[in-house]
C-alpha cells in the first residue's frame, strides 16, 4: 500500500493549514511564503518572519514581489527590532533594485533620518537632507527636512550655517508648524555663538509670539543668557515665573539654587 504524499517539512504543512483557500496548496510558492512571512510578523516572530521574506527575495530578487520582501525585511529589522545597520543595509539594496521614484524618495528620506537620529552622522545626514530638498522643493516634508538640516549644522556646532538654515525654512514656511521652533534655535544658536545680546533679542520675539510651548523655552534661553550677562536677579525672576510650565522642574529648582548661591557669594 502506497504511502500518502508528504509535505516536505512542517512550515509546509502549516501554511497549508493556513491558506485553506488555495487549492492544491502550493507552500513554496512565493505568494504563500510571502502571506505565511506577514502572518508570522502578525505573531511577532521577527527573526522567523526574516527568514521566510529573505527566502522570496533570494529567489526572485527583482520582482515585485521580491522588491516588496526586501522592503518588508529592512522595516522589520527598523521600527520592530531597532537593528538600524542591519535596517540600512536592507533599505540599501531595496534602493539598489527600486525602480520606482516615489519610493525611492519616500526611502531615502528613512535612510536620512536613520543617519541623524540613529548614527549622529551629521554630516550624512545634511548631504542626504540637501538632496531631498533639491530634488523636490514642492514636498510636504520640506519644512522638517529644513529643519533637522539647521539641527545637524547646530550639533556640529556650526552655528552660523545653523542660523541660514533656519532662516531659509522661516521665510520658506512663514506660518509653518515649525516656524516658532526654527525661530527658538535661531536664539539658540546665537546663545552658543556668545552673542547673548541678539540672543536675548530673539528670545524675546519668541516668548511674546509664539505657542506656550516654544515660549516657555525661549523665555528659559533668556534667563541662561541674562544669567551669562551676571544679571542674576533678571534671571532668577523669569525661571521663578516659569518653573510651573517648563518641561524639567528640576533642571529650573537646580538653576534657582545656583543662582542664589552666586548671589550669596557676591554679597561676601
Amino acid at each position: 500500500m502506497k504511502r500518502a504524499p508528504r509535505l516536505r517539512s512542517k512550515r509546509g504543512l502549516l501554511l497549508c493549514l493556513l491558506l485553506p483557500l488555495f487549492a492544491g496548496c502550493n507552500a513554496n510558492s512565493p505568494e504563500n511564503r510571502f502571506l505565511f512571512a506577514e502572518k508570522l510578523l502578525e505573531d511577532r516572530k521577527y527573526d522567523a518572519a526574516i527568514n521566510e521574506f529573505q527566502e522570496i527575495v533570494d529567489r526572485a530578487p527583482h520582482s515585485e514581489l521580491g522588491l516588496d520582501s526586501q522592503l518588508k525585511i529592512a522595516q522589520i529589522e527598523h521600527l520592530y527590532l531597532g537593528r538600524p545597520k542591519e535596517a540600512m543595509d536592507a533599505y540599501r539594496e531595496f534602493l539598489r533594485r527600486n525602480k520606482d521614484e516615489k519610493k525611492r524618495h519616500e526611502i531615502e528620506r528613512v535612510l536620512a533620518d536613520l543617519l541623524f537620529q540613529n548614527f549622529e552622522n551629521y554630516d550624512d545626514a545634511i548631504a542626504s537632507y540637501s538632496k531631498l530638498v533639491d530634488e523636490n522643493q514642492s514636498n510636504l516634508d520640506s519644512e522638517e527636512i529644513y529643519f533637522r538640516i539647521g539641527r545637524a549644522l547646530f550639533l556640529k556646532s556650526q552655528f552660523q550655517e545653523a542660523i541660514k538654515s533656519f532662516q531659509a525654512l522661516r521665510n520658506r514656511f512663514p506660518n509653518g508648524k515649525l516656524t516658532w521652533k526654527a525661530e527658538l534655535e535661531i536664539g539658540n544658536s546665537l546663545s552658543a555663538m556668545g552673542k547673548c545680546a541678539d540672543a536675548i533679542k530673539q528670545f524675546e520675539k519668541v516668548a511674546q509670539a509664539a505657542p506656550k510651548e516654544q515660549s516657555v523655552l525661549a523665555s528659559f534661553g533668556k534667563a541662561t543668557c541674562l544669567e551669562e550677562q551676571d544679571n542674576l536677579d533678571g534671571a532668577y525672576e523669569i525661571l521663578s515665573q516659569i518653573k510651573k510650565d517648563y518641561p524639567a522642574p528640576t533642571v529650573i529648582e537646580l538653576k534657582l539654587q545656583k543662582i542664589k548661591r552666586r548671589k550669596i557669594l557676591r554679597k561676601r
